[in-house]
């Protein structure tokens, strides 16, 4: 059996994550070194009402397992309003496609935003 090797298109390669696999590797080292300076990292790319108390507690025996605890955000504000804010409201936020693969349609991040805040006044009332 030969592996075949695919490669992507360089302007795929050029807006990943990773780089490479050196790259991925030493993300995956520090998320298992560190695991709470990792994801804590990672939390702070994203806007927090309340910054949380600890990152992560875990008890697998009786399966109780938490993270961010004592933290508060709103993660409609994450999700859309902060990319609307930030220009991009013109932006694909969503691409909902039926159950014919044919049938699909796309939300930019304002219309998105302007449909999650319609539904939020009809659960105020």
């Amino acid at each position: 059996m030969t592996d075949k090797i695919f490669n992507p298109k360089k302007e795929w390669s050029a807006n990943a994550h990773f780089q490479n696999i050196e790259e991925y590797e030493k993300t995956y080292a520090d998320s298992i070194a560190d695991r709470d300076a990792f994801w804590a990292e990672k939390a702070e790319r994203i806007i927090w009402s309340k910054k949380w108390d600890s990152v992560g507690k875990f008890d697998f025996i009786n399966a109780n397992i938490k993270w961010f605890e004592g933290g508060r955000l709103n993660m409609s504000y994450n999700c859309l309003d902060r990319h609307v804010e930030a220009g991009k409201g013109d932006r694909t936020a969503l691409i909902w496609e039926g159950n014919n693969p044919s049938e699909d349609r796309r939300f930019s991040y304002s219309e998105l935003l302007r449909k999650v805040q319609k539904f939020a006044n009809v659960l105020k009332n």
